[in-house]
């Protein structure tokens, strides 16, 4: 190629160039028409002044032209900005103007308006979709609290349970790309600058959104495997089918049976998660084109809400009760339940026998003469064993040739110095210090007009709540008198059977049983069309427990802990009249006529509680396993 050819190649145009090459100064433009330029060395600052709206509110603006100014902040106003934005992270770690800090469910109510899917849902999208799409909106959307508060646990078990997951998760932060180190995902920040981030379409780009990713344990997947999808496309049928019905599962029988029920802050965390994301859900119409699905989606929030106020409530009832006037009547009259007697009564009725139970002491003979069989010797366990009785058992354990060595305890030991006296060093562990009646009532005739009746064991929902009410009447008889005062001093808890059919008869919650110790007219059989009577009275006078409410008292500080509809199981003794019940006692007021009260008109005391629930207390008919998930309580 020519030389020449090549520089006339490379040349331009000048003329050409000059149109597209920015203007040089000087010399300078003339000034616009009106418009007067202040020289440089003629110009005078005026600075800033602070000015006062009509609102108040002082701010700062430019002296001359009366502008607002924009705060340009301090370095460590930098740094403090810096440290919230790593704070956000995480859900319930920020403060407020007072410096409060948030918690995690107020600052999801916050922007929880302004939550949508990420995409608009299509009605020729299917329901299956539509819950898998609204699922995944609900978790990415959003910053969650840290692992260790259990929220996303409890999230997890919820799709689990429904069959979103075969498996329990691991969150851990997302893989960083290439030159990007900030792992956050932040409003007043592009959040495209995060590849790597799990992201959902938000309206305000000041909600952050979740910047931990799920991956599964192990050895394990979160998509099922071959022979799995059927199991869980049950599990989510089930859930489309009755919403309300999988949402009153999983809040009662399910998670009592995973035992997420046993740490209190489950009660509180299930039913808020469960109620942001099913108003999630009725925000975006999930449910668009198909009205009966979302009827009962709303018949689920509602459930939702319910669940927030009973399930909390069930921890502190276990709390309060039994209560220390149902633990003084206890001391009073005794012990008339034990577990014993409830096995003894299931197996009884399994052979066909109905009413009342065996004594509790036969079911217990019958397993010592076994062991005896056995040439199986017996220890009681209150013995305290010293080193003599220690090195039989070892013996008879391991051999006398085995050489095991029991040395001997210090001569100054006061184990030892006890076991010496005679002394049971075990009381003082577990002996529980109880008031007596005196406590509550001082020098009280109860014990004498009053006896233990009726002995139940069953579940019983609350009724109604009664504050303590003045005395007004002048009672006629001393028993009278001694349920006015009890009335007058305790709180009134009516509550009503929960099992009034067959029907209503569940795993968790069984029919009525009337132990040995009882007393009393009872209904043996309420179910059965001819009604038989324990004692000789007659059917109106007998105590029927499928029919029948029973009264108990409990301090009236803890009233509101209580609420209508909260299931109770244990064992119930009603407080009878003397002269109500046939026994060798004799009623004090033998003197004055005798006005009978039958036993639902009577005060109760609860004796024990085996079981809480709440009114929504439902068991499933499709099983769920869970296999072995493992909870991570760090990243």
């Amino acid at each position: 190629m020519n030389p020449e050819s090549e520089k006339q190649s490379l040349s331009f145009d000048k003329t050409s160039a000059s149109k597209d090459l920015p203007p040089t100064f000087p010399p300078f433009p003339a000034a616009p028409q009106g418009v007067t330029i202040i020289p440089f060395r003629d110009f005078t600052p005026y600075g800033y002044k602070r000015l006062r709206t009509k609102t108040g509110e002082e701010i700062e603006v430019d002296a001359l032209g009366g502008l607002p100014t924009v705060k340009v902040l301090s370095d460590e106003e930098v740094v403090q900005r810096n440290k919230d934005r790593r704070r956000r992270r995480n859900a319930g770690q920020s403060a407020d103007a007072t410096g409060r800090i948030v918690p995690w469910w107020e600052e999801w109510e916050e922007g929880e308006s302004l939550r949508t899917t990420s995409e608009p849902i299509e009605l020729r999208k299917s329901l299956i979709d539509r819950v898998h799409q609204a699922t995944d909106d609900f978790r990415i959307g959003r910053t969650w609290p840290p692992i260790s508060s259990g929220v996303r646990t409890l999230w997890d078990h919820f799709r689990l349970y429904i069959g979103l997951l075969s498996s329990l998760p691991i969150y851990r932060k997302a893989k960083k790309s290439k030159g990007n180190t900030d792992m956050t995902c932040e409003g007043d920040g592009d959040a495209s600058d995060n590849d790597d981030t799990p992201k959902a379409k938000q309206i305000n780009l000041n909600i952050i959104q979740d910047p931990l990713e799920q991956i599964p344990h192990p050895g394990k997947q979160l998509e099922p495997k071959e022979g799995e999808a059927d199991t869980m496309a049950r599990l989510l049928d089930f859930f489309l089918e009755d919403m309300e019905k999988s949402v009153k599962v999983f809040m009662s029988s399910y998670m009592r049976d995973k035992g997420l029920i046993w740490s209190e802050r489950n009660l509180f965390i299930a039913p808020t998660v469960l109620h942001f994301f099913l108003r999630f859900m009725q925000r975006n119409e999930i449910f668009a084109g198909f009205e009966t699905h979302a009827e009962n989606l709303n018949r689920a929030v509602v459930v939702a809400e319910l669940a927030i106020r009973e399930l909390p409530l069930t921890a502190r009832v276990a709390r309060v009760l039994p209560g220390m006037f149902d633990a003084a009547c206890k001391e009073c009259w005794g012990y008339k339940g034990s577990l014993s007697m409830y096995i003894s009564t299931t197996l009884d009725s399994e052979d066909g026998c109905t009413g009342t139970d065996t004594p509790a002491s036969s079911a217990v003979g019958t397993f010592e003469e076994a062991l005896k069989a056995d040439h199986a010797e017996i220890v009681s366990s209150d013995v305290v064993l010293d080193s003599l009785m220690a090195k039989e058992v070892l013996d008879d354990t391991f051999g006398a040739d085995d050489g095991v060595n029991v040395s001997p305890p210090p001569a100054d030991d006061p184990w030892a110095a006890a076991i010496t006296a005679g002394q049971n060093t075990t009381v003082s562990w577990t002996d529980v210090k109880v008031d007596s009646l005196l406590t509550f009532l001082g020098p009280t005739q109860l014990p004498l007009t009053h006896t233990a009746g009726v002995v139940e064991f069953s579940t019983r929902k609350v009724k109604e709540i009664m504050l303590p009410e003045a005395i007004n009447s002048i009672p006629d008889t001393p028993s009278t008198a001694i349920e006015q005062e009890l009335g007058s001093r305790f709180a009134r808890v009516v509550l009503e059977p929960w099992i009034r059919t067959p029907t209503d008869e569940l795993l968790d919650i069984a029919r009525p049983i009337i132990t040995s110790s009882s007393r009393g007219a009872v209904i043996k059989d309420p179910l059965a069309d001819s009604i038989d009577v324990s004692k000789s009275h007659t059917p109106s006078d007998a105590y029927n427990p499928y029919r029948d409410d029973l009264t108990i008292l409990i301090d009236p500080a803890s009233a509101d802990c209580f609420h209508v509809g909260l299931g109770l199981c244990g064992t119930w003794v009603q407080m009878a009249r003397c002269g109500d019940v046939e026994g060798p006692i004799t009623p004090i007021d033998q003197g004055t006529p005798h006005v009978s009260k039958h036993p639902r008109d009577c005060f109760w005391y609860l004796e024990d509680v085996v079981s809480i629930f709440p009114s929504f207390y439902t068991e499933s008919e499709v099983e769920i396993d869970l296999g072995q998930t493992t909870d991570n309580d760090d990243l």
